[in-house]
């Protein structure tokens, strides 16, 4: 797989994830909504058409109205109040990876609303909607369990991404970019424990609203990675350790220079050519996520290689990126 080839995926699937928006792409024109309550025998009416006894999931269309809401108790009326939409944070903040075309296509639908995506009715029947990023209550009933035997398909966007490289009879290279695509599969042998083998293509290239640089842009490298990891579910983080195969490719531009002989003066103007090389290297992949929705996690993947297959020597190179990852359970 040559660097041309490489850049050429990298960009294709990065285009697929970000020429529509956030919001768009990942929130659909309806959710499921969680409902819990500390009321014994409570249930609620939306809109004044769908009950629910609680606790509930019912389907919420996303709309810029406000939505009515009616909590009961054996049938009295505890509280009715309405639920006013608000931005989700797939527009308010996915959006920002890739401004601002996702932006712009959000305006034109509803998908960039919510009602909150759990509600929690105290025993008083008082109206809660938690931060779902960080509320355990949240956590604990809105989010899919893990359960032994549960097999997912896996989608990643390692978006910051830093290189360290060592190349032969040069000086060791230190830069970053952005952009990259990762795939795999995980399996769960145990409620907490999995199993997970992962492909990525890292690089850096300019952050995709500002490929327009990428002419005026210093250095572009890439490297490409599998792995298989174990990893422990621990509440809402994810750490996971394993072997990683990488395959590191590292190029400097090329650029014209001046020639003048020993007194001085201008001869020529020559054209010097840019240096490449790949390095093939097995190491260690190292990995923390952290869970903010039922299907999205974004964590660091730390990825140190020490033996380099081509010259059978041992030999340091890493890799780190800042990886926005979905979860797709089959």
């Amino acid at each position: 797989m040559n660097k041309i080839f490489l850049v050429q995926l990298l960009l294709f699937a990065t285009i697929i994830f970000t020429v529509t928006s956030c919001a768009t792409i990942t929130s659909g024109r309806s959710y499921v909504m969680s409902i819990s309550s500390d009321l014994p025998n409570a249930e609620v009416v939306i809109n004044h058409s769908g009950r629910y006894q609680l606790p509930a999931r019912a389907a919420i269309v996303r709309s810029r109205e406000n939505l009515d809401f009616k909590v009961l108790q054996d049938d009295i009326v505890v509280t009715d109040t309405i639920l006013q939409a608000r931005l989700s944070t797939a527009f308010a903040l996915g959006n920002l990876i890739y401004p601002p075309i996702g932006h712009l296509i959000d305006l034109t639908n509803n998908n960039r609303f919510t009602y909150g995506r759990f509600i929690h009715i105290d025993s008083q029947g008082n109206i809660q909607r938690p931060n779902r990023s960080f509320s355990n209550l949240y956590s604990e009933n809105h989010f899919r369990r893990n359960e032994q035997g549960n097999f997912s398909i896996l989608f990643s966007l390692p978006h910051f991404n830093v290189f360290r490289l060592n190349p032969e009879n040069e000086a060791s290279l230190h830069f970053g970019g952005f952009l990259g695509f990762g795939t795999g599969v995980e399996y769960f042998y145990r409620n907490n424990r999995s199993l997970q083998l992962r492909s990525d293509v890292i690089a850096t290239l300019p952050p995709f609203s500002l490929l327009i640089l990428m002419p005026f842009w210093s250095e572009i490298h890439n490297a490409f990675n599998i792995n298989i990891t174990d990893n422990f579910h621990i509440n809402r983080f994810q750490l996971g350790y394993g072997l990683n195969f990488a395959q590191n490719r590292w190029r400097t531009r090329g650029y014209w220079d001046n020639v003048f002989n020993e007194s001085g003066e201008y001869i020529e103007n020559i054209w010097i050519y840019g240096r490449s090389g790949t390095s093939n290297l097995l190491g260690l992949a190292l990995s923390a996520h952290y869970r903010f929705r039922n299907h999205f996690h974004i964590g660091v993947i730390y990825r140190p290689s020490f033996w380099e297959l081509s010259r059978r020597r041992l030999m340091y190179e890493h890799t780190i990126s800042l990886d926005f990852k979905w979860k797709i359970r089959l």
